[in-house]
């Protein structure tokens, strides 16, 4: 072939080329779509996971959504704190000296949570949020100083797990935010991924569009989608406190360092360490997962953890257990007082249970100088002062021994 006609086929072949990249579709980023979208064709679902816990994460400030008491027990005073909650017109503010010194009245304008506790976010003239320095203690019915107030700023702490694809449109030299988001709280593509590809797909590429954790087949990095959020550390560079960037399906552990609070045994003393907890578990190892025990779009039976079984009927529908020796101690075979000892604060002591699944003896506490350092299974229901801890550990190493 001469160079002529080489020239022509090479013409006609980068034509050709040109021709199929308009004609051919060219996937674009996927993008955020929000709950209202994926509820025009799951609208059971959608109504299910209103009646769970993580639409609620944050919200707007209104009537509905306050639960803390800013009218009567409404004044918090501590050491470093002098904070006055008002409702005026209908609209709420928390009157406390800010970053410069000075006393103001700040508007509250989302809240976050409202089950255990409740913290109260405001937005600066930049577009900063901040969690106020008050919160509410649900149980307790009174107010408690918040850690964040006034240098956190919600962007870079919270936001990546409280609300559904976060864009902060931080402008560095400007220093403002123009914050958005899909959804205010936890929703849909907070676990199943941005959904703009998976809306237009044809029928039979729907489930190819989408993320689907429990069709994951590795059962570590399916694990990520809840331990995304269920977990405590900071990325790598330190400046977020969730895994900014993170998706459903990708690998976790290079874009966030786990940073838990921890009792001398290794257990978490804090809330949001359930993946932390689980990873070390037999659970983990035999690839039983989150959503194997929880339910993910409705409401739980009988409790507030959204199990799908009250209690210990949830763990006997796995696992036979025979009413001797250490069993025996317990007619109702109380698996989750023994086995998930309340050992952790989310807004009161012992309201998280510890996703490790094994007893914890009362001698651990015993090394550790006493149940305030290091907590156990026995004392969360044994705490009376004739309780001693040696003789807890005497009666279960003597159970223990009937076992055998």
């Amino acid at each position: 072939m001469n160079l002529r006609k080489r020239a022509r086929s090479l013409g006609l072949f980068c034509v050709l080329i040109l021709s199929l990249c308009f004609v051919m579709p060219v996937h674009a980023e996927k993008n955020y779509v929000g709950a209202k979208k994926c509820q025009e064709c799951h609208s059971d679902i959608y109504k299910g996971w209103l009646s769970t816990y993580h639409p609620y994460k944050f919200q707007r400030a209104t009537k509905d959504t306050i639960i803390g008491d800013f009218e009567k027990n409404n004044k918090l005073v501590t050491e470093d704190l002098n904070a006055t909650m008002i409702k005026q017109d209908g609209k709420y503010f928390i009157s406390t000296k800010g970053p410069d010194g000075k006393v103001r009245d700040y508007p509250v304008q989302y809240v976050i949570g409202e089950f255990w506790k409740q913290l109260y976010v405001t937005e600066f003239p930049n577009g900063e949020l901040h969690i106020l320095p008050s919160m509410w203690i649900v149980e307790k019915k009174e107010w408690k100083r918040t850690k964040y107030w006034p240098k956190a700023v919600y962007q870079f702490k919270c936001s990546g797990c409280h609300n559904t694809g976060t864009q902060i449109n931080y402008d560095k030299e400007k220093n403002t935010f123009d914050t958005k988001w899909a959804d205010l709280g936890v929703a849909c593509e907070a676990c199943h991924g941005p959904g703009s590809e998976h809306v237009v797909a044809d029928k039979s590429q729907k489930a190819f569009t989408i993320v689907n954790p429990a069709r994951i087949p590795d059962p570590a990095r399916a694990a990520m989608v809840c331990g995304a959020c269920h977990t405590r550390g900071s990325t790598p560079d330190g400046k977020y406190d969730y895994p900014y960037g993170y998706k459903p399906g990708d690998y976790l552990d290079f874009i966030f360092a786990e940073k838990p609070k921890l009792h001398p045994d290794d257990t978490s003393k804090a809330n949001r360490q359930q993946y932390i907890d689980w990873k070390k578990s037999g659970h983990a190892k035999a690839g039983v997962l989150c959503w194997d025990c929880h339910f993910v779009h409705q409401k739980g039976v009988a409790n507030k953890a959204q199990t799908k079984l009250p209690g210990s009927k949830l763990c006997l529908s796995c696992h036979k257990v025979e009413s001797k020796g250490v069993h025996g101690i317990h007619s109702v075979n109380n698996c989750v007082g023994c086995h998930m000892p309340a050992l952790g604060k989310r807004a009161v002591k012992g309201d998280v249970h510890s996703h490790q699944f094994r007893v914890i003896p009362p001698k651990d506490s015993i090394e550790a100088g006493g149940v305030d350092k290091q907590p156990n299974s026995c004392s969360s229901c044994h705490f009376h002062k004739n309780a001693a801890l040696d003789y807890l550990q005497n009666v279960l190493e003597s159970r223990l021994a009937g076992n055998k």
